[in-house]
């Protein structure tokens, strides 16, 4: 049930039955331990996760494969690269060496805290790769910034004789997003049904409209999601409607924004984006429309949210929130500041706190 609830993606509720798990006296097996660092993982939940492995540590679950894997992944997540080193050296002292759930939770890991140079040594040092290895490094260059290394790592697969998945396109399109490369994006898109037999998914086509509207190819990408074969529901006018945004094409915005409206949206960020094109375009009646929508369906714009690790430990802090403890000195000192920045000369738009 808690591998259910995981894997699911009701993670609350597997960390909820682990809790009365352990409360209710029943030992934990090394697959619920598997599957409660999971959901730690999935919702960034650090303190409960340590937690968690402190416990089985006192059950001696520490040499098991599964557990150790799931650990690097769950503190690669949550970034906490430290903590990731301390479950780091049991792989090794139990001799797990770097098999394929060791290796690829190891340079994942890295890969989510930047540390891209340890996350490739592992790599190369690997006796053997999966094709879920290579997916893993792919992905972990593609997200910062090294999309051509990435593309470079895919052919070398293909050279080598792995054979790419889905996940694989998924990433490689990814990386074809970040370096602005709309020609090389068409030819993996297409690559992947004519030459490996994947039928695309809405993933790769959200990735091929991010893609085109990056490339600042909006009609392109609004034609492409219209020529979809796939149940696509919200997603890709969703990318496109932020795009048209950036790239101040109001019209095709508007025409994004309505497809998500008739879709049924319910994301707060849809609303506010074409309200604020509305907006920009001066038809007030239109704002006023979606405003009444937004009330009519229960939808709410959620406050900014920003936190910050000091010492080990993270504030939240939210829009019009004076909740946290030192919110006084806090205060205090933006007021300083403020006042030092306007001495050297820099005036604020606006000053809310």
């Amino acid at each position: 049930m808690i591998s259910g609830f995981a894997q699911s993606g009701d993670s609350q509720k597997a960390l909820d039955l682990f809790s009365d798990m352990h409360f209710s006296g029943i030992v934990p097996t090394e697959f619920a331990f598997g599957g409660v660092i999971s959901a730690c993982s999935d919702i960034n939940a650090l303190e409960q996760g340590k937690q968690v492995h402190s416990y089985l540590l006192k059950l001696g679950f520490e040499f098991q494969l599964y557990i150790i894997s799931a650990l690097l992944d769950m503190y690669g997540k949550c970034g906490s690269l430290s903590d990731a080193q301390k479950a780091n050296p049991c792989a090794y002292h139990y001799g797990f060496s770097l098999e394929f759930p060791i290796g690829s939770s190891l340079f994942t890991m890295y890969a989510k805290c930047g540390n891209l140079e340890d996350g490739k040594l592992v790599f190369r040092r690997m006796p053997t790769r999966d094709v879920v290895s290579w997916n893993a490094m792919i992905s972990g260059l593609s997200q910062n910034g090294q999309g051509n290394e990435a593309l470079e790592l895919f052919e070398e697969m293909r050279l080598g004789g792995t054979a790419p998945d889905y996940v694989t396109f998924v990433n490689v399109l990814s990386a074809c997003s970040h370096m602005g490369s709309v020609e090389r994006g068409w030819i993996y898109f297409k690559m992947m049904s004519n030459e490996f037999g994947i039928a695309p998914r809405v993933e790769h086509y959200a990735c091929m409209v991010d893609v085109l509207s990056r490339a600042g190819k909006l009609d392109e990408a609004k034609d492409f999601i219209e020529s979809a074969t796939i149940d696509h529901g919200i997603r890709l006018w969703r990318i496109l409607l932020s795009a048209c945004r950036n790239f101040q094409n109001y019209e095709l915005g508007a025409y994004a924004g309505e497809k998500l409206m008739e879709l049924g949206s319910l994301e707060s960020q849809a609303y506010v984006l074409l309200s604020s094109i509305y907006t920009s375009l001066g038809r007030q009646e239109d704002v006023k429309r979606v405003r009444r929508m937004m009330k009519l369906r229960g939808v709410s714009k959620k406050p900014g949210c920003s936190w910050i690790e000091l010492k080990s430990q993270v504030h939240v802090f939210v829009v019009g929130d004076l909740m946290h403890p030192q919110i006084d000195s806090i205060g205090v000192e933006i007021r300083r500041l403020i006042k030092h920045m306007k001495d050297e000369g820099y005036q604020p738009s606006s000053i809310t706190f």
